[in-house]
C-alpha cells in the first residue's frame, strides 16, 4: 500500500472513532476515496469500537461513583419517610428499565444504536440502564459489526451496479 492509502486508513480509524461520525458513515466514504475494501472496514470498526469501549467503561465508573454519592446522601438524611419516598421511586425506576428490556432491550439498542443514537451514546445508554460495561460493550459492537459489513457490501454493490471502479 502506498502512504496516501496509508493516511487514508489512519483518516477512516480516526474518522470511525469520532462521535457521531459513525463507522457505518466512514466506511463508504473510504471505499468511494478508493481505499481497499477490507482495511477500510477494520480500520473504521476498530476506530469506532475503541470509542465505544471508553464510553461504557467511563459510563460505568460514573454510574458507580454516582450511586455511591447518592448513597451517601441519603445516610445523612436520616428522615424515614424520605428514605422511604427515594426506595418507592428507585423501585419505579428500575420497573421501567425492566419494561423497555423487555420490549427489545439490548439487541434493539445494539441494532438502531449505530444508526440513530450513535454507539457511544448507545453504549452509555446501556449502562445507564444498568447493564455491565462489558456487555454493552459486546451489544453495541456486534450491531456496529453488522451494520459495518453492510455499509461496506452495499458500497462495493453499488459500484459494481453502476459499473464503477476495477
Amino acid at each position: 500500500m502506498s502512504a496516501a492509502q496509508w493516511l487514508g486508513l489512519v483518516g477512516t480509524f480516526l474518522g470511525g472513532a469520532l462521535p457521531w461520525l459513525e463507522a457505518v458513515v466512514v466506511i463508504p466514504a473510504g471505499i468511494v476515496a478508493g481505499l481497499p475494501t477490507l482495511p477500510v472496514v477494520i480500520a473504521a470498526v476498530t476506530g469506532n469500537l475503541l470509542t465505544v469501549a471508553l464510553a461504557a467503561w467511563f459510563g460505568e465508573r460514573i454510574m458507580v461513583w454516582w450511586s455511591g454519592r447518592r448513597q451517601r446522601r441519603e445516610w445523612q438524611k436520616n428522615d424515614a419517610a424520605t428514605a422511604e419516598h427515594r426506595a418507592t421511586k428507585r423501585a419505579q425506576r428500575q420497573q421501567r428499565i425492566i419494561r423497555v428490556m423487555d420490549r427489545g432491550g439490548m439487541p434493539a439498542l445494539a441494532l438502531l444504536g449505530p444508526l440513530i443514537l450513535g454507539t457511544q451514546l448507545a453504549a452509555v445508554a446501556a449502562v445507564a440502564m444498568g447493564i455491565s460495561a462489558t456487555r454493552s460493550f459486546l451489544w453495541v459492537a456486534s450491531g456496529t459489526v453488522l451494520w459495518s459489513v453492510l455499509a461496506a457490501v452495499a458500497t462495493v454493490t453499488g459500484f459494481e451496479i453502476l459499473g464503477i471502479g476495477g
